[in-house]
């Protein structure tokens, strides 16, 4: 594609030695650089793109667009102002637009998005759609799947991927948006059909700072200069003002509180959940294999998203009493002597709240906890994390979960500050750690494997090292000659 079409309607602070080259890919890695590209100059918290500049141009870059006044002859410079905006124009450029042919439905929220995704991808398949996933458990090209680094892509990758998706006959996207994306830019450029929100809760202050930064960028997003309709969960405080607030079309759903979709007559159990739904007037009977209130939301939101889409009543009806569970969410492994196992996703301060109170209510015998903190994360959310982990447990196992580069001994010093030795046992190996766990089941007893779920990796220094916790438990399982 040529230049002037790449760079169409990007703001420009300056461009030197322009010409119009026929451009064959765009990065932002220097290494990546090919014959006739752009390398675009991305700043990040450990390195600078600026930086590369030089090595990027040897590779055969013929422009560079960055933030910074560049000097190199024979080479185009664009500077702009706002690099990673920047970045998501381009993308889109390259790409022709590809995203404004496609209908984007946007699930934004602390908790609940992956779950809530493929919940409305398998509602709306019921009706014959051809339909992609973006997110946390990776990308599906229809029942294609592909890794996925990022729970939202960069944009160069993602307008990539809805390429691909477009080629194979996708006309709809359900795509998780973090808040990390939003502040990034990610984003920028698509517009959603849909965005529905799920609920706020006390995470990624790392990155955010304070509470109040992370819900005014999840919030300030639902605009109509970002999306046609919202659904919005107004059981959630921050749901609440948001649907009041908000200058675009609102549908509400709820359990406590008055809206437009709500759910009542709600009975529990670890087997499944039954109870009845007001959908826009129409009246629903659910009985599903997912388990929790924290579901019931999650259904709601997948409910009224194809109701909006103009799926029929019997056809939606069906498909959520025949939901299939999703891979690391309360993924439940039944064992001899009523014990069990579940593996779960649960790795935030909310979900472990939601996840264990429910464990707690529904298991006779004793619920024993293995877990772990990112190595990256806000620090003092870990002592408050293993506060809601002994609310809910008999015993707790401390284990590795994505350390990077922190210690496993300081995350796990933040975590154990101040309680009792008697209470938990700390075993770093994850795997071990699993087998220790099932070996302290007895009649009635659960174990609950939290804050994976169904990511096949860990993340130990610097390197993405294989690694499952479904794939531990089944080995297990095995070998114990119990399937």
């Amino acid at each position: 594609m040529r230049l002037k079409k790449i760079i169409e309607n990007l703001p420009i602070v300056s461009i030197k030695n322009l010409k119009n080259y026929n451009i064959k890919s765009i990065t932002h890695i220097s290494r990546d650089v090919a014959k006739n590209s752009i390398f675009i100059c991305i700043k990040g918290s450990e390195y600078n793109g600026n930086d590369y500049i030089d090595e990027a141009i040897q590779n055969g870059a013929k422009v560079i667009i960055t933030e910074e006044e560049v000097c190199s002859p024979n080479i185009t410079i664009i500077v702009v102002k706002n690099i990673r905006k920047a970045m998501s124009i381009v993308a889109k450029n390259f790409y022709n637009k590809i995203c404004d042919t496609m209908q984007i439905i946007g699930v934004i929220g602390t908790s609940g998005k992956t779950t809530t995704s493929f919940i409305i991808k398998q509602l709306l398949c019921s009706t014959g759609n051809k339909i992609g996933i973006i997110g946390t458990n990776g990308i599906y090209i229809d029942n294609i799947r592909l890794e996925n680094d990022f729970t939202t892509p960069d944009p160069l990758e993602m307008h990539y991927i809805f390429y691909q998706m477009k080629m194979l006959g996708v006309e709809t996207v359900v795509m998780e948006v973090s808040a990390q994306a939003i502040s990034q830019y990610k984003m920028y450029g698509i517009r959603l059909k849909i965005g529905v929100f799920t609920n706020i809760s006390n995470e990624h202050l790392d990155f955010f700072g304070t509470m109040e930064n992370y819900a005014k960028c999840k919030m300030d997003y639902f605009n109509i200069r970002n999306m046609d309709e919202a659904v919005i969960n107004v059981d959630d405080f921050y749901g609440r003002e948001l649907a009041f607030k908000t200058n675009m079309p609102v549908v509400s759903y709820a359990i406590d509180s008055p809206a437009n979709v709500f759910a009542m007559n709600i009975e529990s159990s670890l087997n499944g959940i039954e109870f009845v739904v007001n959908c826009l007037d129409d009246i629903y009977k659910i009985n599903t294999k997912l388990v929790g209130k924290y579901n019931v939301y999650n259904i709601l939101a997948g409910m009224t998203v194809s109701k909006m889409l103009g799926c029929k009543k019997s056809d939606i009806e069906y498909a959520v009493n025949n939901l299939q569970k999703i891979d690391g969410r309360f993924n439940l492994f039944s064992l001899p002597k009523n014990n069990s196992i579940i593996v779960d996703f649960a790795h935030t301060i909310d979900s472990i709240e939601k996840l264990l109170s429910f464990v707690r209510e529904n298991v006779v015998g004793r619920v024993i906890t293995l877990f772990g903190c990112v190595g990256y994360s806000n620090r003092d959310k870990r002592k408050q994390m293993m506060e809601n982990v002994l609310r809910y447990s008999d015993y707790v196992i401390v284990t590795t979960d994505n350390r990077g580069e922190t210690p496993y001994e300081d995350i796990v010093a933040d975590m154990v500050d101040g309680v009792s030795p008697s209470k938990y046992i700390s075993i770093e190996d994850r795997a071990c750690a699993i087998h220790f766990g099932y070996g302290l089941l007895k009649e009635n007893d659960a174990l609950v494997v939290m804050g994976k779920g169904a990511e096949n990796f860990q993340k130990i220094e610097k390197e993405r090292i294989p690694y499952s916790d479904i794939d531990i438990v089944q080995q297990l399982i095995k070998k114990q000659g119990l399937v």
